[in-house]
């Protein structure tokens, strides 16, 4: 009688981008050695961008310290209005609903399930475990989370993850640039500049229409495989690029999460006596989140934080005040939200795949 397969042996085994599990049968010693040295370059490569992003960060951040004292900044840290940094904190609760809602949308819109409670959870690990990868890679394990607790064919997940991933960081690029050309331009031209990002805003649309139109894909539902399951992937992907129905309310909900939290930042400066305006703190959000995704670093270290700390001083905020504010934003948003994604990576456990899961 054949012995079931063990939980690890079964992740290894299955744990592939299709949906069906890749038959590797035909690998040989040569195509194992190749890939091994194929990932032993990756890993060199990412270990030197992330050594130049850290360098050019540190540099950065020590030019800033030049200016002010460090003893200021954390004695300003240390004298602040505790009660509106506990509301910052309440916030990370509307804006991790928010998030869920928006991939339950997209994962409903492809005809699976996810309950909610299950989506937030999947929501904070992904999140997390992109924290402590390059490239917010990390947030790529929640298709094989929903798989294992919905079966949800891992093509669809993955398409959602992209969409969401790829037009966020769209949108967090085009709204930042926007707002922060209002520190820097006159009103007349914020304004014109508006109607452009509308246009852009809905790029991801028009383009996904426009390929659409151009070479429709299709794939065969029996096929197996990495490439198939890639297959799937992108067609699944572009079924949710050409609704303008799906761009509507995801943008709905994003426009909702990058609102809140520039509300966090506003309630973290009142917190140190200083002013600043939504708008500002919004764009300090967004610019923060692209530089933090891009810079390959754990947690966007060094990146996140100059963007902040430079886009606050130049809308008129002290630099001491600044650097506080940043500080305090890394203890209201990273370390509860990290805590929480944490224990949903423990609740909801690592993400295999069972055999009986296999559709």
């Amino acid at each position: 009688m054949a012995t079931k397969p063990s939980c690890d042996a079964d992740w290894r085994r299955q744990a592939t981008f299709g949906d069906e599990g890749a038959d590797d049968s035909g690998t040989g010693a040569g195509a194992t050695a190749s890939r091994r040295g194929w990932l032993t370059r990756r890993r060199v490569l990412i270990a030197v961008v992330q050594l130049v992003v850290l360098a050019i960060s540190v540099g950065v951040i020590v030019g800033l310290l030049h200016k002010v004292n460090p003893a200021m900044v954390i004695q300003k840290s240390g004298h602040v209005a505790w009660s509106r940094v506990w509301l910052a904190i309440a916030l990370n609760i509307p804006i991790t609903a928010l998030r869920a809602w928006r991939s339950q949308f997209l994962v409903d819109r492809l005809g699976y399930r996810v309950p909610w409670r299950r989506m937030a959870g999947t929501q904070l690990a992904g999140q997390t475990l992109s924290w402590l990868t390059p490239a917010a890679a990390g947030d790529m394990v929640r298709p094989y989370m929903w798989r294992n607790r919905d079966s949800v064919p891992v093509s669809a997940g993955v398409a959602a993850v992209l969409y969401e991933r790829l037009v966020t960081l769209f949108q967090l690029g085009v709204i930042g640039a926007l707002l922060a050309t209002g520190v820097l331009l006159p009103a007349a031209a914020v304004v014109g500049l508006s109607a452009v990002a509308v246009g852009l805003l809905l790029a991801p649309w028009w383009l996904s229409v426009l390929t659409r139109r151009a070479h429709r894909t299709e794939f065969a539902d029996g096929r197996g495989g990495i490439v198939a399951g890639a297959l799937r992937a992108l067609v699944r992907l572009q079924d949710l690029g050409v609704s303008l129905r799906v761009a509507s309310v995801f943008t709905a909900l994003t426009m909702g999460v990058f609102v809140l939290s520039g509300v966090q930042i506003v309630l973290l400066a009142w917190g140190v006596g200083a002013g600043l305006a939504l708008w500002v703190a919004i764009s300090a959000y967004c610019l923060s989140q692209v530089a933090g995704s891009v810079s390959t670093l754990p947690f966007g270290l060094g990146a996140t934080d100059v963007v902040v700390i430079s886009l606050l001083t130049a809308a008129g905020v002290g630099a001491v005040s600044a650097a506080a504010i940043t500080i305090l934003l890394r203890l209201a948003t990273t370390l509860p939200l990290g805590i929480a994604g944490a224990l949903g990576i423990l609740v909801l456990g690592r993400p295999r795949i069972p055999a009986e899961a296999q559709t």
